[in-house]
């Protein structure tokens, strides 16, 4: 249930700038994957959150370490396409707060997230 959860907040982070990139789409669909999500059932939450990115609201994830974690996926999420834009950004605040995520945490997870997707980047 919780990577179900993930999963939402994932597509409506990369839907919130209005265009899903190629390299936001391969993350959304890998985690799609792993987790048992059939490609029709993949299409309808994409189109979703393409709709409608409250989505995202209310994740629920049981422990502190799970939420930073999943925080930090989305953060890379976000910027695995070079940027990180101010909708996008919004959304991860949202999503933060909802989590418990504040103050000089956020900070800490949000960095460790752009750092994550640049090391991603210049591996390819």
């Amino acid at each position: 249930m919780e990577d179900l959860e993930l999963l939402k907040a994932a597509l409506a982070v990369a839907m919130a700038d209005g265009e899903l990139r190629r390299s936001e789409k391969g993350v959304v669909e890998g985690l799609a994957e792993r987790i048992g999500i059939g490609r029709v059932s993949f299409e309808a939450m994409l189109e979703a959150a393409e709709k409608d990115d409250s989505i995202a609201d209310n994740i629920l994830l049981r422990s502190k370490e799970k939420a930073r974690s999943a925080f930090e996926l989305l953060v890379a999420q976000a910027r695995i396409d070079g940027e990180i834009s101010d909708d996008e950004r919004s959304l991860l605040v949202r999503i933060a707060t909802s989590l418990g995520i504040t103050g000089t945490d956020f900070e800490t997870v949000y960095l460790a997230g752009v750092k994550r997707a640049d090391r991603i980047r210049k591996s390819r």
